[in-house]
């Protein structure tokens, strides 16, 4: 800023300098009362006062001309310089004009619509900043708060997904010992008296009930991604690229180019199936991640394949059966659910989903049809 108040002071120092100089020269020129008074003291002491005249009249005249000549000269360089110190404050006003904007009203702009992506939730697109300007950290601090925030949104996706995990894994290991009780509450019953009979029946009776309100949890929890709506709209397939990004939190993918064209699907949905794609192949290959894509007549199949060892030939008719986890899941967490799910938001947006084994790696295609 303090370049701007220096700007400022130089500017009205030129102007006042015109001005001062310009009524400097503006003043009256006139004639010289000295050289006046000896032309009449010299007709005066002539012998001859006519010839004495002449002279006088003649010095006087040349005495207007020289006046006139002056003024003339006078007024050309009242104008020139004062055109000139004009032009000097039009420009310098115009740069200065010019500087404020490009320093001070461009990066308000930028941030105005930085902080509508932000609240709209677009928190991968960074702040553009320039630090020479003045206000370089203050648009790096809003940048830092838009990191923060994506952070704090993974976060939050990362520890909702945890919890349902969680609860869904308590949730069944809690039936084990339930089905424990009830199994030797029913052996006890064979040799059990009449009044113990009826007590380990009540036994049953309750972990009966307990067994159908964990599966019930159990359900509800994992069954959540089934009831979810999907609402297919015109997206454009650069959107593509964004999605990937957003589940590759890693850094494993290599994108390849991907033509433009609309696609027929929900970003919200599909957002959800690149997560679910790139989920597995941290957790089953943990590779570098290949994503292309191949213009189809009907639509764009996007393929997202990795360089692990792949799945059991015999299991590939499996893979998108509910529940269903292959030999390579042994020792990993999971339920089962995340190709099942993938696969039927996909096909509620008019697509389909396959899943083949890749030389190396195993590959999953997205099938998108083209809007109409």
């Amino acid at each position: 800023m303090r370049r701007y108040v220096l700007a400022l002071v130089a500017l009205f120092v030129l102007c006042a300098a015109g001005i001062l100089l310009a009524f400097e020269l503006n003043k009256e020129v006139a004639l010289d009362a000295a050289a006046l008074n000896d032309l009449v003291l010299s007709i005066r002491s002539s012998d001859d006062q006519q010839e004495a005249f002449v002279a006088a009249s003649e010095q006087l005249t040349g005495l207007v001309d020289d006046i006139n000549t002056q003024r003339v000269t006078r007024d050309t360089v009242l104008r020139v310089l004062l055109l000139v110190v004009l032009l000097v404050f039009t420009a310098g006003c115009a740069l200065l004009l010019l500087s404020i904007h490009r320093q001070i009203l461009a990066p308000f702009r930028r941030l105005d619509g930085f902080a509508r992506n932000v609240a709209a939730g677009e928190l991968d697109t960074p702040l553009e900043m320039d630090r020479a300007n003045a206000f370089g950290a203050f648009t790096e601090s809003f940048d830092l708060m838009r990191e923060e925030l994506r952070r704090a949104r993974e976060n939050e996706h990362l520890a909702e997904q945890s919890k349902r995990e969680l609860v869904a894994s308590l949730s069944h290991d809690i039936q084990t010992p339930v089905a424990s009780i009830k199994a030797v509450a029913e052996l006890m019953e064979v040799t059990a008296d009449e009044e113990q009979r009826q007590r380990l029946q009540t036994i049953q009776q309750k972990t009966e009930q307990i067994h159908t309100l964990v599966t019930d949890l159990f359900h509800a929890t994992l069954e959540e991604l089934d009831s979810l709506s999907v609402n297919p709209i015109s997206m454009g397939s650069d959107q593509l690229v964004a999605m990937v990004r957003r589940a590759d939190y890693r850094g494993k993918a290599a994108i390849a180019a991907i033509p433009g064209c609309l696609l027929q699907a929900d970003p919200v949905r599909l957002a959800q199936v690149m997560d679910n794609i790139i989920a597995n192949s941290y957790k089953y290959a943990d590779t570098a991640i290949e994503v292309s894509t191949e213009m189809l007549e009907e639509g764009l199949a996007v393929t997202l394949r990795d360089l692990g060892p792949g799945a059991d030939p015999d299991e590939l008719p499996l893979l998108f059966s509910k529940y269903y986890r292959g030999k390579a899941a042994q020792g990993i967490n999971g339920y089962g659910l995340g190709l099942f799910i993938s696969r039927d938001l996909v096909e509620r947006m008019g697509g389909h989903l396959e899943c083949a084994n890749a030389d190396p790696g195993f590959a999953v295609t997205v099938f998108l049809r083209f809007d109409e």
